[in-house]
């Protein structure tokens, strides 16, 4: 296992997959192609040092005993800014590439993967975590005491965002919630502003932050 350093310089690939000798594949590729790579032969035991991990991307397979790959991007989703996901698949299913990149994956792979799909989609990756940085760079800062900017929010602004983070449009919140288009577009404009940011995709990446303070 490599030694884990928290430079910009190295590039860190964490490799979760169960099967042993994938992980030995995608090791010796890897660092000939100039990567850092830290094996895990359990998710759980990754989720376990996840918060002492430096920022990285991540490889992990989908169907693992205990913690399936679905569920370690649950995880990777409270470090906001700090991983990024490339999924490995060995029973190609269209519902869980839709939901893992719905929730952010950089791509889904299906195994046996082609070396080259691999490391074109680990530079994709590298790129993300490099633009994630900065975009978290840009939120606000954080609040003393544990206080949340979610806190600042009416019931209903809560309710508004909370179906925004979830992916809803404004037609299909104000259906869930009985009210205009325009109101909700009011209560959502007026909670951004709470929480200090001006675009969708820093609201998102807020609430990841936010969301993932309250779970630890």
């Amino acid at each position: 296992m490599a030694e884990l350093e928290a430079s910009p310089a190295v590039r860190l690939v964490y490799v979760v997959d169960d099967e042993v000798q994938i992980l030995e594949v995608i090791e010796l590729q890897l660092n000939a192609a100039g990567y850092t790579v830290i094996t895990y032969a359990n998710s759980s035991e990754f989720l376990e040092k996840i918060h002492e991990l430096p920022p990285g991307v991540v490889i992990s397979d989908q169907r693992m005993p205990g913690v399936s790959g679905l569920k370690v991007q649950e995880q990777l989703r409270k470090f906001s800014g700090k991983f990024q996901l490339i999924l490995l698949s060995g029973y190609p299913e269209t519902r869980v590439s839709v939901e893992a990149m719905r929730q952010g994956a950089v791509t889904v792979l299906d195994k046996p993967y082609n070396q080259e799909q691999l490391l074109a989609s680990l530079d994709d990756a590298f790129v993300a975590l490099a633009r994630a940085v900065i975009d978290d760079e840009e939120l606000p800062a954080v609040l003393p005491d544990g206080t949340l900017y979610l806190n600042r929010l009416s019931g209903r602004e809560r309710q508004v965002i909370d179906l925004v983070y979830k992916g809803e449009t404004n037609k299909s919140i104000g259906i869930q919630l009985g009210i205009s288009i325009k109101t909700v577009e009011k209560h959502r404009g007026k909670a951004m502003k709470k929480m200090a940011v001006n675009s969708l995709a820093g609201l998102i990446r807020l609430m990841d932050r936010e969301l993932g303070a309250v779970s630890r």
